[in-house]
């Protein structure tokens, strides 16, 4: 993928023993946020202290081969599709030509799905021919022609800015990719359905080389044989007034939802920007107990991913989730883009800031689900609001903030 280097052989490792070691036991590789008291996740890549502590040995110890004759066979690696051929690939119509030397790009390319009648899709798998430019991706469904409207309007492949306000999620899914990330399986039951004559909004975060880059994506979908039965929903926790100044090393936000029905959840999704360090999740249980969701202590822009409970957490009515983000710009936070810090706000844009946090779930009694989706609405409405305000004020002349 995107790596620099190969580490498949003793000869292409050993000169690199110290680098790993160092990697390892600062814990940047492999790359893996969540502390472990926030629960089993599905592929998780923590290593334990006694792993890591193998490392250290082995480089103290001269970072000798072993004996050869155990080494065991090389890993395979599949080419093609990870899940076997989808049943519909979804392509960019025309591949992308980056310009070298620039700032990221959020660029947002629409493509028509063909199929006959609703399908239900089941799982998905991205692809890319680029990873090197390809930061993460995400993906939406348009049942409108609004998206369409706004690529034909830009003489490139895609459009850059806001998707429009009919873009959606799929039905209580976040679809999105980012390196390392495994294709997705839906739970049983759980397929999202698509509607023909949709289009699908495929939003990729782009980062510039030294010399003009070509980008081509596709997105695999597989299709399940039954309509679902069982359809999650999107609970969604965020600050959009964030404003933080320059300096300051410790800038918090803070946000709450109390469920008004039971639930299970099955996935979690926390996201910020580059000036972020640490993100708390907590349930707390109406028996006064509390239970971590999620707990990432050192922030790591590109390696954000959502995570899948091993096991479902059953969240009782009136368990309330509360989170806390912290975000350090200050000169010595080695993320900080700017040099001198300066103030950064609220906005898409990867030198703004952002503070989300998505959870699947799933409501015990699927006659609940309307009720949960319109409290979310109205939890969710007045925080929109704040944000296109804040995002009017960086950009006072953007007619399409307006219109949304």
């Amino acid at each position: 993928g995107l790596a620099p280097f190969s580490l498949l052989t003793y000869e292409e490792t050993r000169p690199r023993a110290r680098q790993i070691v160092e990697a390892v036991e600062r814990r940047s590789m492999p790359p893996w946020q969540p502390e472990p008291e926030s629960g089993e996740f599905v592929g998780a890549r923590r290593l334990t202290t006694q792993q890591i502590s193998v490392f250290r040995r082995w480089l103290d110890g001269g970072s000798l081969a072993g004996d050869r004759a155990r080494l065991p066979p090389p890993p395979a690696f599949k080419d093609g599709w990870a899940l076997g051929e989808p049943d519909l690939v979804v392509k960019l119509p025309q591949p992308y030509r980056l310009p070298p030397a620039g700032p990221d790009k959020l660029r947002n390319f629409v493509i028509p799905i063909t199929i006959p009648a609703r399908r239900h899709v089941k799982a998905w798998e991205f692809r890319t021919t680029n990873r090197q430019v390809v930061h993460h991706a995400m993906i939406m469904i348009d049942p409108t022609r609004a998206s369409r409207s706004r690529d034909q309007s830009d003489p490139e492949p895609g459009f850059e800015g806001l998707i429009p306000l009919s873009a959606k999620m799929p039905d209580g899914y976040f679809v999105d990719w980012t390196p390392g990330q495994v294709p997705y399986v839906a739970p049983d039951q759980m397929a999202w359905s698509l509607e023909r004559d949709s289009d699908l909004i495929l939003t990729l975060h782009l980062r510039s080389t030294s010399a003009w880059e070509t980008v081509d994506a596709s997105v695999g979908l597989y299709f399940s044989a039954s309509p679902p039965t069982r359809r999650p929903t999107m609970i969604r926790l965020s600050r959009q007034d964030i404003d933080i100044p320059p300096g300051e090393p410790r800038y918090t936000i803070t946000d709450s939802y109390t469920l008004p029905v039971a639930v299970e959840a099955f996935d979690i999704k926390p996201h910020a920007h580059n000036l972020a360090r640490e993100m708390r999740v907590v349930a707390e249980l109406p028996d006064g107990t509390t239970r971590p969701l999620i707990h990432i202590k050192n922030w790591d822009f590109h390696w954000q991913d959502s995570y899948r409970y091993a096991t479902p957490v059953l969240l009782p009515a009136s368990t309330r989730i509360a989170m806390e983000y912290t975000y350090d710009n200050s000169a010595t936070n080695r993320a900080n883009q700017n040099k001198p810090p300066r103030r950064v706000t609220f906005g898409q844009q990867t030198s703004d800031e952002m503070g989300d946090l998505w959870l699947q779930v799933l409501p015990r009694n699927q006659a609940d689900l309307p009720l949960l989706d319109a409290s979310m609405r109205a939890k969710m409405l007045p925080q929109d609001i704040t944000g296109y305000q804040m995002m009017l004020k960086a950009d006072p002349d953007n007619v399409t903030l307006h219109e949304d």
